[in-house]
């Protein structure tokens, strides 16, 4: 049997996906510049796509990064 805290604590999850659906390029360029700031650290990136999916059952993210050379470990710069 469902509480109203479980009542409440699923609708507000739906509302919360609803809501990332409603804005997903927003999203997506968000995450994509914390994930390119991340990898600039090891690589020197090229390009970087990121593409996600959100479903009842959670968030699928995909990321390809081409990148001309891997750092050497010890002189990240």
């Amino acid at each position: 049997m469902n509480t109203i805290a479980d009542i409440g604590t699923k609708r507000l999850e739906r509302v919360l996906v609803n809501d990332k659906k409603q804005n997903p390029s927003k999203l997506c360029q968000v995450i994509k510049s914390d994930v390119f700031e991340i990898l600039k650290n090891y690589m020197d990136v090229e390009s970087l796509e990121l593409e996600f999916d959100v479903g009842e059952e959670g968030v699928e993210f995909n990321i390809i990064v081409k990148a001309e050379r891997i750092k050497q470990f010890g002189s990240i710069s």
